[in-house]
C-alpha cells in the first residue's frame, strides 16, 4: 500500500469516527432531552400530589371543626335545657 492510499484510509478511518461520535453526541442529547422532560413531568405529578394532599387534609380539618363545634352547640343547648329545667323547677318549689 503506498502513503497517499494509507492516509486516504486514515482520513476516512477518522472521518467514520468523528461520524460516529457526533451521532453519539446526538443521541446522548435526545436522551437527556427526553430524560429532562421526564423530570419536568415528574415534579408537577408530585406537586400536584402534594397540593391535592394538602387539599384533603384541610377539608378533613374543616370537617373535623364543624363536627366539634355542632357537638359543642348541641352540649350547650342540652346544659341550657337542663338549666332552664332546674330553674323551672326552683320556681315550683319556691310558690309552693
Amino acid at each position: 500500500m503506498d502513503f497517499s492510499t494509507q492516509m486516504s484510509n486514515n482520513i476516512a478511518h477518522l472521518a467514520e469516527g468523528v461520524r460516529v461520535d457526533a451521532v453519539n453526541r446526538e443521541e446522548a442529547m435526545r436522551q437527556e432531552a427526553q430524560m429532562s422532560q421526564h423530570e419536568s413531568l415528574v415534579r408537577e405529578q408530585c406537586l400536584r400530589q402534594q397540593a391535592n394532599e394538602q387539599d384533603r387534609l384541610q377539608r378533613e380539618e374543616a370537617l373535623e371543626w364543624e363536627r366539634m363545634m355542632k357537638q359543642e352547640a348541641t352540649e350547650l343547648r342540652q346544659e341550657a335545657a337542663l338549666s332552664e329545667e332546674k330553674m323551672r323547677t326552683d320556681v315550683l318549689a319556691r310558690e309552693e
